[in-house]
């Protein structure tokens, strides 16, 4: 439970981020909110309590309770019947768990359940992310658990090692030796083998993790290790509770062992682990950020796969035993060798989120930079720089904004700023195209945002595209950060990742800028989200800005507007969206961007009839 319960405070963390002045609470056991104590995300613990399952008045009570709270959100990420019941009786505005049947009405969203990891941040981190998906959150979304340490719990666990002799100037490593179960523990033997092995391989300080009832099990991993071994263990150095126990592995520098929520613990406090997986735990799941290097996981999987062959986890939970006595150590020693050799040097300073990072960019065959036009985009590009931090190279060409956008791009290292005096999206987007140092490219307007999904398509297209130069993207428009369905962009299309060798944009276009793409292009599978329309005022100025640029075209062309133009071409664009593309069906939010789009068309004429006047 402290594992999951430490997965699912993520949500918690990205939410308040995104909704800072929102009340945050999160229903769990007692037994587990020593993990989350000090969570500065976190207002309320709503504790579910055992009488709730013994009587159903305390149940009810407690539902009544929830209803009392007037939630406007509930995510789910428990999908049981104590849950559902929660949800049922909540009457929150949107409900949002994981789609299974039978019980999807229950919620407002239903998301379907990611049978693979996309990345190197494991399956059970990457399911809870899903969750927040329907919610469009305008921030970077941060996968990392954390935990809360304070400075008198430092002192306490400091004080702890002093007391037991322990030399604080050496390394100090924690063994997870016994895990929640007999088939989730490493057989006792081996693990004195790991140990002696640790022992053997490196001079640091060895406690080991159990619990009180365990000490019979923890007596015979001691008594099994060498003399030698024993004179580097500290046997009794144990936390009195889950609050000490965290402080006291917060002071230690890595851990290693088995599975389960003291690794859960180590890696939310940003330690480095070695785990050893149980034969019947699916690796794909709790794995989480693993990169080989810092986190680094060994299953039996990994050197007898033909002991898995068409085996369900029902037969291997009850082989479980059977298969730890094919899981020597010898399989993996070497690989705990190079794991003990890196994070024990005193060169190592790779903290856990940029790991993530930086496999993520590892990962690809080829390097991207990031292309952003930016003039007056202030309240879009602090996010915007988060949104796109997954690229190998960030550009920022500004057409010499005066609103703090140039302040705020400055502030970041890890962006290039270039000024370029605007004269038309075609010639910014080609000149930004001339800046980029790598020849994969991605275009992201300020108002556009990649999710998370969409991250991880970009990133697994750039490992092999074979001979794809260029990419499209379908858009989702949002109104108000509420998606339109209808009213003609629920076809909308743009091209944004290209291999910049091979693509040019047309000089001739001053706007809704065309694309030239020499070979062959795909459109990806997930969605680009486009939030254009924030209030009546900006999204009209933009179609004024458009308007301009498509007059100048159409003033080059020789085109003189007269009635046709001026009424019944804004007539048909209305009729075209609102009617046409079904835009009465997104109600009143489809009638005004039909209308605004109507207003955009004649708009144009209104600024070509003005230039023809201005040049007589």
């Amino acid at each position: 439970m402290i594992g999951d319960v430490l997965v699912s405070s993520i949500i918690c963390n990205n939410l308040k981020e995104a909704y800072p002045n929102a009340q945050i609470d999160y229903m769990v056991y007692a037994s587990t909110i020593p993990v989350l104590e000090g969570n500065p995300n976190i207002d309320n613990f709503i504790l579910f309590k055992e009488e709730y399952r013994k009587s159903k008045w305390s149940f009810f009570k407690f539902l009544m309770s929830i209803r009392k709270e007037e939630y406007d959100i509930i995510i789910d990420a428990y999908s049981k019947l104590e849950s559902w019941l929660t949800v049922l009786f909540s009457g929150a505005a949107q409900k949002i768990s994981y789609k299974k049947n039978g019980r999807t009405f229950l919620y407002t969203d239903n998301i379907d359940l990611l049978l693979l990891p996309k990345s190197n941040l494991g399956l059970t981190i990457e399911r809870r992310l899903s969750l927040l998906k329907p919610l469009n959150l305008d921030i970077e979304i941060n996968p990392v658990p954390k935990l809360y340490v304070t400075d008198q719990e430092k002192i306490v666990a400091n004080e702890l090692l002093v007391r037991h002799g322990i030399n604080v100037d050496k390394k100090t490593i924690m063994v997870s030796i016994i895990g929640s179960s007999d088939i989730k523990t490493y057989p006792l033997r081996y693990m004195s083998m790991v140990v002696d092995f640790i022992a053997d391989t490196t001079d640091v300080n060895i406690l080991f993790n159990y619990i009180p009832n365990q000490i019979e099990e923890a007596t015979q991993i001691y008594k099994g290790c060498k003399k030698s071994t024993q004179e580097h263990i500290y046997f009794d150095v144990l936390g009195n509770n889950l609050r000490e126990y965290i402080a006291l592995m917060n002071i230690c520098d890595l851990i290693i062992g088995n599975d389960g929520g003291a690794i859960n613990i180590a890696k939310s406090l940003n330690k480095p682990s070695f785990i050893i997986f149980s034969p019947w735990i699916e690796k794909k799941m709790w794995a989480t950020f693993e990169d080989g290097k810092f986190h680094k996981s060994v299953h039996l999987q990994d050197y007898k796969l033909e002991l898995f062959n068409n085996k369900s986890e029902k037969e291997l939970k009850k082989a479980s035993l059977q298969l730890y006595e094919y899981f020597t150590p010898d399989y993996f020693l070497e690989e705990l060798r190079w794991f003990l050799n890196y994070n024990l040097s005193e060169n190592n300073e790779l903290l856990l989120e940029n790991s993530i990072h930086k496999n993520l960019q590892e990962n690809r065959e080829h390097k991207l930079s990031v292309l952003i036009i930016t003039l007056n985009e202030i309240e879009n590009i602090d996010s915007l720089i988060k949104n796109v931090s997954f690229a190998d190279e960030i550009i920022v060409v500004d057409s010499f904004s005066s609103d703090g956008t140039v302040e705020a791009v400055k502030r970041y290292n890890n962006v290039r700023l270039i000024q370029h005096e605007f004269v038309n999206f075609s010639n910014q987007r080609n000149f930004a195209l001339e800046q980029a140092t790598n020849d994969w490219v991605l275009f992201i307007d300020a108002d556009e945002r990649i999710s998370t999904d969409l991250q991880y398509e970009i990133i697994d297209t750039l490992k092999n595209p074979g001979n794809i130069v260029a990419y499209g993207f379908y858009r989702k428009f949002y109104f108000k950060n509420i998606p339109i369905k209808f009213s003609g962009y629920q076809t909308d299309k743009v091209f944004r990742l290209f291999n910049k060798n091979y693509v040019a944009y047309n000089r001739e276009k001053l706007v809704h800028e065309t694309l030239h793409i020499n070979g062959k292009s795909k459109i990806v599978t997930n969605i680009l989200d486009h939030y254009s329309y924030i209030n009546d005022e900006s999204y009209k100025e933009k179609l004024i800005k458009y308007a301009k640029l498509r007059a100048e075209e159409l003033y080059l062309k020789k085109l003189k507007p007269n009635f046709f133009h001026f009424y019944i071409k804004p007539a048909y664009r209305f009729l075209y969206h609102f009617i046409i593309r079904f835009g009465f069906l997104d109600g009143k939010k489809g009638y005004k961007i039909s209308r605004l789009n109507a207003f955009g068309v004649q708009q144009r004429y209104v600024e070509l009839r003005k230039l023809y006047t201005s040049k007589k």
